[in-house]
């Protein structure tokens, strides 16, 4: 992490508080907006492989009381510009402490095998690569055997993939 970094972070969400922005101007426009290439937060740190600003992140959502259905769309299956998810960043950078942080979040949220296949390891972006794909083009051999074990828990067979 960017030295700093971290810091930032918990003052801008302080003096936001301070200010007493309201909830959803909280969650719009701190927690969910987004900067270059319509990558917000979220998916920018899943790429650089910060675990921990993800999980202030993650906290923060809590903290607002957003719905299940808002933690799976707007952070945990979010995308960017690309219609990639944090996900097909972290596979592509082979951040394994990342994925399997949102796999943890995935099940705390119990999200269905199905959507955990669509979703997840089916989901193609723009340019048509599923996080597994994206994973092999870098040569993330780890990272390849972290989402076959995935696949292999969700009974996805090799035509699937």
């Amino acid at each position: 992490m960017y030295e700093g970094q971290f810091e930032v972070l918990d003052k801008l969400w302080d003096w936001a508080k301070e200010v007493q922005l309201k909830p959803e101007e909280l969650r719009n426009d701190l927690l969910f907006s987004k900067g270059n290439y319509m990558q917000g937060a979220w998916n920018r740190a899943a790429a650089e492989g910060h675990v921990e600003i993800l999980e202030k992140l993650w906290d923060w959502a809590k903290e607002l009381q957003l719905k299940p259905e808002e933690l799976r769309n707007d952070l945990l299956l979010s995308k960017n510009l690309w219609d990639e998810t944090a996900w097909h960043v972290a596979a592509a950078e082979s951040h394994i402490e990342i994925l399997e942080k949102l796999r943890e979040w995935a099940k705390e949220l119990q999200l269905k095998p199905e959507e955990l296949k669509s979703e997840v390891l089916l989901s193609k972006g723009k340019l048509h690569e599923m996080a597994w794909q994206v994973a092999t083009r870098g040569g993330h051999i780890e990272t390849l055997e972290k989402l076959r074990e995935w696949a292999k828990e969700l009974h996805l067979k090799p035509e699937d993939l």
